[in-house]
């Protein structure tokens, strides 16, 4: 199978370079860049989302990590603090009892009693020495203890600054990654806003079925309007009909006489 798709590649890429010439890997390299783009638009910004949350929670491991190194340096600087103290009495100690002796062959005497035991001044001199190179040595460990203690604040203190750095850092991230999950949801109710289409059709239809409505409600309306005016109304607001004198137009229209007299001769010769 992998020899079938080296072969296949290999005759890809010879086809490419006989057709392309010398051009080819620059065609190569803008079609990657192309899909690259092409499937980079294609996903979905909920499963970005989803990376950068994975991204964000992947960073715990290191931050932990970190956590336990600064721990663990903050547990050793205790004990050799508490180890440096406990010599710096014990060097004390020594200190009081060289001085002591010291004190004691100052005296200028050849025997000293300690705890009731006789110790000539040879005894008291060798072991003053003794004391004095032990307390040097004491003092010279004192001081390399306190070197390494303070190299180990001092790596404390960068280590703390360090993890306080990612974690706000982190922190950040939380914060920012919250902010574009609400500004994905606003975008998408703002899209699925913009996505509902109306038909103009239907809107015209429905419109023209209220002003449809409205006409037959106006219809009915004058009709009982004008079935009050008819039906069990007194006519109260009416006038009788004024005719006028129309016996007076009728007989200026025909030349008639006004009296009475000749209205009744004429009357009678025309009978």
């Amino acid at each position: 199978m992998l020899k079938k798709l080296f072969v296949g590649s290999v005759v890809t890429a010879l086809a490419a370079g006989f057709i392309f010439g010398g051009d080819v890997f620059s065609y190569m390299r803008t079609f990657g860049t192309n899909v690259r783009q092409a499937v980079h638009a294609e996903i979905e910004p909920e499963f970005k989302l989803d990376v950068i949350r994975n991204e964000v929670n992947n960073l715990m491991p290191e931050i932990r990590q970190h956590m336990t190194v600064v721990a663990e340096q903050s547990v050793d600087v205790k004990d050799m603090t508490r180890a440096i103290g406990e010599k710096e009495e014990s060097i004390r100690q020594q200190k009081d009892a060289i001085l002591a002796l010291r004190s004691d062959l100052d005296t200028g005497r050849d025997s000293f009693v300690y705890r009731q035991v006789s110790y000539s001044r040879g005894q008291v001199e060798a072991d003053l020495a003794n004391r004095f190179d032990a307390f040097r040595t004491a003092e010279a460990s004192l001081e390399r203890d306190r070197t390494i203690l303070a190299a180990q604040q001092d790596m404390l203190v960068q280590n703390q600054k360090i993890l306080d750095t990612m974690l706000e850092r982190k922190q950040e991230l939380v914060v920012q990654l919250t902010q574009l999950e609400a500004r994905l949801k606003q975008v998408q109710a703002t899209e699925a806003i913009h996505c509902i289409e109306v038909d103009d059709s239907r809107l015209s239809h429905v419109e023209q079925m209220i002003r449809e409505m409205n006409h037959d409600l106006d219809v009915r309306q004058s009709m009982l309007e004008t079935e009050g005016h008819v039906l069990g109304r007194i006519p109260v607001e009416e006038s009788p009909a004024d005719h006028g004198d129309v016996i007076g137009e009728i007989d200026r229209h025909f030349g008639l006489s006004t009296n009475a007299d000749s209205v009744e001769v004429t009357s009678a010769d025309s009978i």
